[in-house]
């Protein structure tokens, strides 16, 4: 039987993420207590040892109430973003969205799954149970909600994976990109990333003229600060880096989700 709004007051809310990445699986418990109060768990496990330990982890946390979520973060290639909520709209700027699952934010904001990396993600973690499983993009989004209310600015989101970018102007989503940084220098590539992005961005009819003010940059490698100073000096902008563990944003995107604060 659920539990009524009442009684929810009185118990721990327990939100999990997962965030698997090469031959490592990150994962981190955010405990919400009655009073507000905030307290994390983070640990990470080897793919190549037996998942065992990664479930007694999860088990643990959602045995502290019955109050709990499990979010996993798809940080596949197939994963991205459009300005657009029209499905018909989407498949036209990117065909592959007709073979994605598709989840939209505010009317306008259409992040995307290949459906095969989807379905391998809930088969693989199918014991964890995964209540949400979001895109980079869906994180960014969820990490500066606020802030994107604000100024023509570059969010970047980086992972071991990849960067996700994302050009924001005053919450409309105007360009989304992914970049891996293959097999060379992991800052340099970053940077080339960001300037392709945004001599493409700048090159769009819609956005000539346009200029971003700022870059934002949620780091999940700790190299955002380097990062940070390398385009000041090539982009001539202001640059602010924030700390992002993948995983425990996972777990906070799915708390705020769940309509509690974040």
């Amino acid at each position: 039987m659920a539990l009524d709004d009442f009684l929810k007051r009185f118990y721990t809310k327990v939100f999990v993420g997962i965030y698997p990445c090469r031959d490592i699986v990150h994962a981190a418990a955010l405990y919400l207590s009655p009073g507000g109060e905030q307290t994390d768990v983070r640990h990470s496990f080897a793919v190549s040892s037996s998942q065992t330990e990664l479930y007694r982890f999860v088990q643990e946390a959602v045995d502290r109430s019955p109050l709990n979520y499990i979010a996993i973060l798809a940080d596949d290639e197939s994963c991205g973003a459009l300005p657009t909520c029209s499905l018909s709209k989407a498949k036209t700027m990117v065909p592959a969205v007709a073979e994605s699952k598709t989840v939209c934010i505010e009317e306008e904001w259409m992040n995307y799954i290949g459906e095969e990396a989807l379905y391998g993600l809930l088969q693989r973690f199918s014991d964890a149970e995964p209540d949400a499983l979001y895109s980079p993009f869906a994180l960014l989004h969820a990490f500066y909600g606020e802030t994107m209310a604000g100024a023509h600015a570059v969010y970047l989101f980086l992972t071991a994976e990849a960067m996700s970018l994302a050009v924001v102007k005053e919450r409309h989503l105007r360009f989304a990109d992914r970049f891996a940084y293959g097999g060379g220098a992991m800052v340099p590539a970053m940077v080339e990333g960001v300037v392709d992005a945004l001599e493409a961005y700048y090159g769009k009819p819609c956005c000539r003229g346009e200029f971003v003010e700022a870059v934002h940059i949620a780091d999940g490698v700790g190299v955002g600060e380097l990062l940070g100073k390398s385009l000041e000096e090539v982009l001539l902008l202001e640059t602010e880096v924030r700390q992002a563990d993948p995983a425990l944003l996972a777990a906070r995107a799915c708390m705020k989700e769940a309509g509690y604060a974040v």
